[in-house]
């Protein structure tokens, strides 16, 4: 397949750029090439991985374009218990604060899946669910902000934009066990997301439980998301941009788009960490302002083909 072929050599490629990019360049040590700059590579490798397929899945399972982790309240969840760990936990860990953060989103995807399962049980419902979860989470989390000190609140604001920075591989082996688990729940369930791609009341004449399905996937898609988010921060657009160029380029067969999307998050990540150590050398930008730049203007596009009706995942 040409798409993985290419995708296969971007990723190869990226890393090999990755490894010779830097404030010391190409003349690095050995020791900061493999502790420093190969870590944060892994480190993107699985977080663009994860949120990639969970935006695949979330846009399968709701049929809505649109639909990204953040649709779930993600963001919200690990902002709120992540800022209040980083807020009140004087002298805490980062890893306490990334478990927390992580905890977070978990409970806000079975917050907005309840408030969901209290109505209609369409993907709008789970979506208006998801924004209204949002919006509380964003108002907690600026209240916190603003009775943060100085040194807290930049500790916050930081995390909130996003960072890859990584000093050995603990944050790695914190997001692995994430990325396999989800990533292989969805995987084996690729041909059911095909089914209900087709249309829910179809889907349940072939024998598929719709309504088991779209839980195992929600539960999918929080768990890469949440253990994402705990790792780096809330990280937004790779979900909803990758899985749905994707889709035009490879077709909507969930047996191919969740691998292909995979990969093609896993290179978004790590192009874009190159592009934040390059763009302001020495220093450099956090990867959630180089998504952004790139995610929000395509977003806005599919906003626009989508009230159009000129967009589907059908």
């Amino acid at each position: 397949m040409n798409v993985l072929r290419r995708l296969i050599l971007l990723l190869l490629l990226g890393v090999a750029v990755s490894a010779v990019t830097g404030p010391m360049g190409p003349d690095a040590p050995l020791s900061v090439v493999l502790s420093l700059r190969l870590s944060r590579t892994a480190l993107a490798v699985l977080a663009g991985a994860s949120l990639a397929v969970a935006g695949a899945v979330l846009q399968s399972v709701l049929r809505n374009v649109l639909a990204t982790p953040y649709t779930l309240g993600v963001s919200a969840g690990a902002g709120v218990t992540a800022g209040a760990v980083i807020l009140f936990g004087a002298g805490v860990s980062g890893y306490w604060a990334g478990l927390a953060g992580t905890a977070g989103a978990l409970v806000a995807t079975a917050l907005v899946a309840s408030l969901a399962g209290r109505g209609r049980s369409d993907g709008s419902t789970l979506i208006l669910a998801g924004v209204t979860v949002n919006v509380l989470g964003a108002s907690l989390l600026l209240l916190m902000e603003y009775l943060s000190p100085a040194s807290r609140l930049m500790e916050i604001v930081r995390w909130m934009m996003g960072d890859l920075a990584a000093a050995g591989y603990s944050r790695v082996f914190f997001i692995l066990p994430f990325s396999v688990l989800g990533i292989l729940l969805v995987l084996t369930r690729t041909g059911n997301l095909n089914q209900m791609l087709a249309g829910e009341e179809l889907a349940e004449t072939r024998g598929v439980n719709t309504r088991r399905e779209r839980a195992i996937m929600l539960t999918a898609s929080a768990v890469l998301a949440g253990g994402t988010v705990g790792a780096v921060g809330p990280v937004g657009f790779v979900g909803l941009v990758v899985p749905h160029i994707l889709r035009r380029i490879a077709g909507g067969d969930c047996r191919k788009l969740v691998p292909l999307s995979a990969l093609g998050g896993a290179v978004l990540l790590v192009w874009s960490d190159i592009l934040c150590r390059v763009a302001v050398s020495p220093g450099e930008l956090p990867i959630g302002i180089i998504t952004a730049l790139i995610g929000g203007p395509y977003f806005l596009r599919l906003l626009a083909r989508s009230r159009t009706g000129t967009d589907r995942t059908d």
